[in-house]
């Protein structure tokens, strides 16, 4: 494991943090830059497709297998058009159509993987693969209005007036980039075999990022589809929101060693470059939590303090100037699920008799 890691990393504006821009605002209602179609074969039967994005990380790759005769798409980009027709532009170049999609997996339900899966399957693509999960994210994300959030921040501290008249909810944040399908035609599940012509793939349950993340690993070649679990220069956002899970943290951390266990000879990430050593990256993004967790610790020793109040030392830069109402909210998030995984290990305690939840340096 390589030196301490990096103090200026930026809390996630969005489902991944990007390091390139510290404090960038992100702003999933304005609409990509048009792109050409672009993709490159990374390995035998391997394609990774560029789709651009409307906010940073400006892009998301999404993958075609090449099965000998049979086709897969692993995520789909969001619902933009200049999304859908970036990823219509590459399948044509290789003589395809949605069509020709036996199956399209989604790594999880995020806009930028799963957004465009209802165009998919009006366009004909066939099976639908996806972990439960994620539906029950779908489904909530839908049907979701703003009071759950409200009510979530305010008992971190975040002061939200009594009659906010502008809190939005999911789809209000979601409706341009997000028109998934639901219906999932199968359930992805830790160990399933999904075949894609000749070629095998085992689904690798990691949770974390989101409940029902997954990863795909092709024994045979030593190949892992990692989704936003194991990117190679940002790590994905990692929040506790208001229907939980409690420690997804501790989740993540545990998805990263699991990965750290198997045996691969190249990742195919859904932001950054394809990259060999996940061993070394997976150690490095659990050291970086390790350092944050000890951070936020001393702030907590320090005082009775809600996440508002660490969040505000640990990613201070967020609330510099004013800061982003967006990516505050993010940073709080995050700060919880550092906390959280805290109190599991001991650490520190929950003091909950007041309506805003404050943490305590743990009784020994």
């Amino acid at each position: 494991m390589s030196g301490p890691p990096d103090r200026r990393d930026p809390p996630a504006a969005g489902p991944c943090r990007d390091d390139s821009s510290p404090g960038a605002p992100a702003d999933p209602m304005r609409d990509g830059a048009g792109a050409p179609a672009k993709s490159r074969e990374v390995a035998p039967g391997i394609h990774q497709v560029f789709l651009p994005l409307p906010s940073k990380p400006s892009i998301v790759n999404v993958w075609l297998i090449d099965g000998g005769g049979e086709w897969a798409l692993v995520d789909t980009g969001t619902a933009l058009e200049t999304s859908r027709e970036a990823l219509l532009g590459v399948l044509a170049s290789l003589g395809l159509s949605p069509r020709d999609l036996a199956v399209v997996i989604g790594t999880h339900h995020h806009p930028d993987h799963f957004g465009a899966s209802e165009d998919l399957r009006a366009l004909g693509a066939g099976e639908f693969l996806l972990h439960a999960a994620e539906l029950e994210r779908i489904e909530y994300a839908l049907s979701a209005g703003s009071d759950d959030m409200v009510r979530h921040s305010r008992r971190h501290g975040i002061p939200i007036p009594d009659q906010p008249i502008d809190a939005p909810s999911p789809m209000d944040v979601w409706s341009r980039v997000f028109r998934p399908t639901r219906a999932i035609d199968r359930f992805l599940d830790d160990g399933d075999e999904i075949r894609v012509g000749r070629r095998r793939f085992e689904v690798v349950w990691t949770p974390g990022h989101t409940p029902g993340h997954c990863c795909l690993l092709e024994r045979e070649r030593g190949l892992l589809l990692v989704g936003d679990h194991l990117l190679p220069k940002i790590t994905p956002h990692v929040g506790v929101y208001a229907t939980g899970p409690r420690n997804p943290l501790g989740d993540f951390l545990a998805s990263l060693e699991k990965v750290a266990g198997l045996d691969v000879s190249l990742v195919c990430p859904a932001h950054g470059g394809v990259y060999a050593d996940h061993r070394h990256r997976a150690h490095q993004i659990v050291a970086h939590h390790e350092h944050r967790m000890r951070e936020m610790l001393d702030t907590v020793r320090s005082g009775p303090c809600t996440a508002l109040d660490v969040a505000r030392r640990s990613f201070h830069w967020v609330f510099s100037d004013g800061g982003d109402r967006f990516q505050a909210g993010a940073a709080v998030m995050e700060t919880i699920a550092h906390l959280e995984l805290l109190a599991a290990r001991g650490e520190i305690d929950r003091d909950e008799s007041d309506p805003v939840l404050l943490w305590r340096a743990a009784r020994r």
